[in-house]
């Protein structure tokens, strides 16, 4: 429990603007989320699409309405990494579809918003906790990988 973070649904509004005005702050950047940071990194990056060089997601547990996006991210390159077992739980499988439904609108809108399921790609062995796994450096070297083809590192 040391590792984690409380989260109050009543707060969602102080939480956002605490992103919102962090983008501000240190941006350009790229925004990494897990969990329940997804949707507030999400927002930020379409409060301040200038200022966000793309967004990766691990296993986020919320995504805004797919009419939020509007064209606003066509820059902004997003990426939704999952782990093994979301199928497995009822929960995961509640969240998985708006995190779909925003990525499809992000592509509709002729942005980047790639997919990638672990297993899909032969790495296994992940839970969502995945940056604490065995192959943690394997999953952050991927990221790395495609930040790179992002042309977000040098």
């Amino acid at each position: 429990m040391k590792q984690a973070v409380p989260r109050w649904a009543s707060t969602d509004a102080q939480i956002q603007a605490a992103y919102n005005q962090l983008v501000q702050k240190i941006c350009p950047c790229v925004i990494v989320t897990h969990s329940q940071g997804g949707n507030f990194g999400f927002n930020a990056a379409l409060a301040a699409p200038d200022k966000v060089k793309a967004l990766v997601s691990v296993e986020p547990s919320g995504a805004p309405k797919p009419e939020a996006t509007d064209g606003k991210l066509k820059g902004v390159p997003h990426l939704v990494v999952w782990g093994d077992f979301i199928d497995q739980s009822d929960l995961w499988k509640r969240f998985v579809p708006a995190s779909q439904r925003y990525a499809e609108a992000l592509r509709a809108d002729g942005g980047v918003a790639d997919w990638w399921e672990l297993p899909k790609l032969g790495i296994t062995g992940n839970g969502h906790m995945m940056m604490m796994d065995k192959n943690s450096d394997q999953v952050a070297q991927l990221i790395q990988r495609w930040l790179t083809d992002k042309g977000m590192m040098q």
